[in-house]
């Protein structure tokens, strides 16, 4: 048993031994054949070298020698890495014992991301900023260069100055106009330039009168009195005859009036009416109105149209006793009559319009058509001697009881300003003229844009004397009216407001007194 037991612990060693053996022959092999491939690799390194001469080695050994030594030997430099890992550790040991919990209280302060954001705004900010001062900058840039092209500034010539010189105006002016525009001066003599105009008309006011007189320039206006064309027409006999005495406006309304207060109106009576209107220096309506009144027993009206601006010595009286009325006109006797409407009319339009102081006073007035007046005036402003400097244009408008001249300067009118400072020139003449009349004023007429001229024109009349003044004209267009030739206004014109018994004068602001400068 024994001996079976020794032989199977025996083989395994043995195969152990034969492993053995193969693998330390392997390994000879591998070392041989190494020693081969290394041999191999020095010969060949050894061949790839060149040449080196023994003077060669020699300066390479010096070199070597020359080299600086081996700073530390590596087993104290592992010592000292030893040593340095050891003091690390224990710094670590020692940095994790700090209290930190202060300083991580005071970092939660700080946010990073308003940080950022604020950075990101206040680049944009300066980037906006700079883009300003860029613009600035160009801009200064181009006004450096407009201010090098800027011509220097000279100032202009001196002007004449004039210190303000008040002086009374003339009681009676005799009145020069002179028209100041940029390029000169233009001369316009009211009573001089109408004054031919007058005596060319005087010589023919006989044609200038209504002869057949129709209805169609006066039905607009009639209309609008009357209330229609019809009521118009049927009155139009009867108020026609008035039309070179009278506006026809105020005969129509006395006329309405009247037949209104069934007093059956025609023209007799309204042309005793119109005597005694033109007499006591009233209205034709307003003389209706007192008659019509005082057909109904109120004699206010009547004794309030009196003239006289005495109220102890007036014109006339009217009493109403019971049935009559007793009527006193002047120093004449009192006219007694019965309070009925037919009687007191035939006072007014018989007695007292047949006296002598009042019987066809309306006649001295004539009231001219202003058709045919302006029909004249047109062929008269052909003649260029009489329109002068001017282009006349005769112009009737309603409303007006004249007939107006509009002026418009012709071209080449007037004189420059070169051609005024001639000692020769017209102006200076009419200046002369004006010096020697007592009551002679230049009234200088300036526009807007020609007060330069002005100045020069002014400083030339100062020169020679002439009393003057000025105001401002707003266009260069001018208008004369052709007085003493009264006309027809073709419109109804509102009557004034009557006065009542006790009220106050009425506060009349007077026109500012004009005076020499």
């Amino acid at each position: 048993m024994s001996k079976h037991k020794h032989e199977e612990q025996e083989l395994p060693f043995v195969a152990l031994m034969d492993t053995m053996t193969n693998v330390v022959g392997v390994l000879i092999i591998v070392m041989v054949m190494v020693g081969i491939s290394l041999a191999s690799a020095v010969n060949k390194i050894l061949s790839d070298l060149p040449p080196v001469t023994k003077e060669e080695h020699q300066r390479m050994v010096e070199q070597i020698k020359k080299l600086p030594p081996i700073a530390e030997d590596p087993k104290d430099l592992d010592e000292k890495k030893r040593i340095a890992e050891l003091e690390l550790k224990k710094t670590d040991d020692e940095l994790s014992k700090i209290d930190t919990t202060s300083v991580q209280a005071e970092l939660k302060f700080l946010d990073l991301d308003s940080f950022r954001k604020k950075l990101d705004e206040a680049k944009v900010d300066r980037e906006k900023k700079k883009a300003e001062i860029d613009k600035l900058l160009t801009e200064l840039e181009r006004l450096k260069g407009l201010l090098d092209q800027t011509p220097v500034y000279q100032p202009p010539a001196p002007k004449y100055v004039r210190l303000p010189n008040p002086r009374p105006y003339p009681a009676k002016p005799n009145e020069t106009r002179i028209l100041v525009a940029k390029q000169g001066v233009l001369t316009l003599n009211e009573a001089e330039f109408i004054k031919p105009i007058i005596d060319g008309l005087d010589k023919v006011k006989s044609q200038l009168e209504y002869k057949d007189v129709k209805i169609d320039p006066f039905l607009p206006m009639l209309t609008k009195i009357f209330g229609s064309a019809q009521a118009a027409q049927q009155a139009w006999p009867d108020i026609a005859p008035s039309v070179n005495t009278f506006q026809m406006d105020q005969v129509a309304e006395a006329y309405k009036a009247l037949a209104t207060a069934g007093l059956q109106p025609n023209k007799n009576i309204l042309s005793s009416l119109g005597d005694i209107a033109v007499v006591i220096r009233s209205t034709l309506p307003a003389v209706a109105d007192a008659v019509i009144a005082a057909t109904k027993g109120d004699l206010a009206k009547w004794t309030a149209l009196d003239p006289s601006k005495d109220p102890l010595k007036p014109t006339f009286k009217a009493t109403l006793a019971g049935a009559k009325i007793s009527f006193t006109y002047g120093s004449g006797k009192p006219v007694e009559v019965k309070t009925t409407p037919r009687d007191v009319l035939n006072y007014f339009v018989k007695d007292l319009a047949d006296l002598d102081s009042i019987k066809n006073k309306s006649r001295s007035k004539v009231i001219y058509d202003a058709f045919k007046l302006q029909a004249m005036l047109e062929r008269a402003a052909s003649n260029p001697t009489l329109s002068g400097s001017y282009v006349i244009k005769p112009t009737v408008r309603p409303g007006s009881t004249l007939v107006a001249l509009a002026l418009t300067p012709r071209a080449g009118g007037g004189e420059t300003l070169d051609q005024m400072r001639a000692e020769a020139s017209n102006y200076q003449r009419l200046m002369r003229q004006i010096k020697g009349d007592p009551n002679g004023v230049a009234v200088f007429q300036v526009m807007a844009d020609a007060f330069d001229a002005y100045l020069e024109a002014r400083k030339i009349a100062d020169e020679i004397g002439v009393a003057a003044t000025w105001e401002f004209l707003a266009r260069l267009d001018l208008s004369v009216n052709v007085a003493n030739y009264e006309v027809q206004r073709f419109t109804q014109v509102a009557a004034a407001a009557p006065r009542k018994p006790g009220d106050p004068d009425p506060v009349r602001i007077a026109t500012p007194k004009r005076s020499l400068d």
